[in-house]
């Protein structure tokens, strides 16, 4: 649909209505009295089925979700991304391509089989071997050899120095049972899972639910909650209705026209999470002449300064999340928050803008999408309002993301903005701007770009440690304000809806984790 004009945000009442009607459906007919008022099983309405039970065979967001209650990596991660001791009690660098990790001993896979260094070396080698097809090798593409010395030490070989190694290791690396998989095929994992994690196995019903039971011999103690269904329904509005019924306990990941309905309700709440998503508009800035309005920076921080974000947060999200200054949040490492967002500032948008020649505006287009990320439609058409008030003339063009990617990939896409949603799930400052904005980054609309920009995001990537990282990436982001390559927005929402007798805490990473969640009474 082309040239969308800016329009109302959608009503919201309506969808309330709905939901709340299902949820008396529901409650009718649907699970009694006693299971709705002291569940013994935790009930998760998801949005979308696992891939596979096998953590080599999928990145899918959906699947390490459910997968992260089965299986164990060596590195754990709290809920803050803290690191901690996982499967390997500690770990060092050796020299600055060797890492060595001491590993916990007495551990058991679910099948009773002992965790070792052979396990550790085997899950890796068969992560990243070529013909396994792992969809997040690239992510490990440093790692050069894997070597198991003794029981209880591995050692990790780098083709170059990374020394933010383990906070990869915190998301990727979930380590499999090597015997199970050679006594049973190498498909084995797919519809039979076995790790070491908080969550045993027990059934999966594809495209309906997973049911996982409390591993009574796990490490790290047994979980509170015994029994877990993750129930698979795909459209939001149902799943919402479901725990206003009762019949499940916790919906992650909701978007913002349910949030009301949760918060009216006395049976259930809202519980936002901290988050590793920004939402952007990325100018397209592939080989632009230097007499376009956008070859000029002062024009794209005029663009920011016509923003408010405040005002979008409450008509579209329910005041959900917070106006990011640059590329990163406050959980990732490095990021400096003391870094201001731009503020809104209209007649600063204005002067700028004639500063820059552009005292009558120009127009201005942006790709959007609906239904692909929370509040999507919504978000993109108050921005085009903003704009337009200080004289760009936005067109929004609501675009299939298929079709939007396939353009921004190829760098053709036809408007001059991209709105899209940008998430870094390893929780590192500087991996936002090496995939968006870095000349050669596989979505970078910034071509040929800021040779200085370029060299700092290489610095950061082979920063020796967190705390020169940390140096490295408020002069980025003090860069990335200046040369203004997009209009940045605000943290995607990490909101979750779950019935008021449940203490659970959502993670910026997305991993539901239910180990540590518990019943109120």
């Amino acid at each position: 649909m082309k040239g969308v004009a800016p329009m109302a945000r959608s009503p919201w009442r309506t969808v309330v209505a709905l939901v709340v009607g299902a949820a008396l459906v529901l409650a009718a007919g649907g699970a009694g009295p006693t299971q709705a008022q002291t569940p013994r099983t935790l009930t998760v309405a998801v949005g979308a089925d696992i891939d596979t039970g096998d953590p080599a065979k999928s990145t899918g967001l959906a699947t390490i979700a459910v997968l992260a209650n089965i299986y164990d990596t060596l590195v754990h991660r709290d809920a803050d991304l803290n690191l901690k001791p996982g499967l390997a009690l500690s770990w060092r660098a050796v020299d600055p391509t060797t890492w060595e990790f001491k590993l916990r001993r007495g551990v058991k896979f679910h099948d009773g089989e002992p965790f070792n260094a052979q396990a550790v070396k085997f899950s890796f080698d068969r992560m990243l071997d070529p013909a396994t097809h792992w969809p997040g090798a690239g992510s490990l593409r440093l790692i050069k050899t894997v070597t198991a010395a003794g029981d209880d030490t591995v050692r990790i070989t780098t083709s170059e120095p990374w020394p933010l190694m383990p906070r990869f290791l915190g998301y990727y690396g979930m380590i499999v049972p090597p015997a199970y998989l050679k006594q049973n095929g190498d498909d084995a994992l797919v519809r039979r899972p076995v790790g070491t994690g908080p969550y045993r196995f027990v059934s999966w019903v594809k495209d309906d639910h997973v049911e996982l039971q409390a591993n009574p011999d796990y490490w790290g103690g047994r979980p509170k909650i015994g029994r877990v269904i993750f129930r698979v329904i795909p459209t939001d509005a149902p799943r919402v209705a479901e725990l206003l019924a009762g019949s499940a306990q916790l919906a992650p990941l909701l978007p913002p026209e349910l949030f009301s309905a949760l918060q009216t309700s006395s049976k259930t709440k809202l519980v936002v999470g901290k988050s590793l998503s920004v939402f952007f508009v990325i100018y397209n800035l592939v080989g632009i002449p230097k007499d376009k309005p956008l070859a000029d920076p002062r024009v794209r921080q005029a663009l920011n300064y016509a923003i408010d974000k405040k005002a979008i947060l409450a008509s579209v999200m329910h005041n959900v999340g917070a106006p990011v200054a640059t590329f990163c949040t406050d959980v990732m490492a490095g990021c400096d928050t003391s870094v201001p967002p731009f503020p809104y500032d209209p007649n600063k948008a204005r002067a700028l803008l004639r500063e820059a020649g552009y005292a009558n505006g120009f127009d201005f287009s942006i790709s959007g999408t609906s239904g692909t990320y929370p509040g999507d439609r919504d978000i993109v058409l108050a921005v085009a309002d903003q704009l337009n008030r200080v004289g760009v003339r936005t067109k929004v063009d609501i675009t299939e993301v298929g079709v939007q990617l396939k353009a921004v990939l190829a760098r053709q896409l036809p408007e001059n903005g991209w709105f899209t949603r940008f998430t870094d799930f390893f929780g590192i400052s500087s991996i936002i701007p090496l995939r968006a904005f870095y000349s050669p980054g596989e979505w970078s609309q910034w071509r040929p770009g800021s040779d200085p920009f370029n060299q700092l995001v290489e610095a950061a990537q082979a920063a020796p440690d967190e705390a020169k990282l940390a140096q490295i990436s408020k002069r980025l982001q003090l860069m990335y304000k200046d040369q203004a390559p997009a209009i940045t927005l605000f943290g995607a929402p990490n909101a979750n809806g779950l019935t008021r007798d449940l203490t659970w805490t959502p993670r910026p990473d997305l991993e539901i984790d239910v180990a540590g969640a518990s019943w109120t009474r």
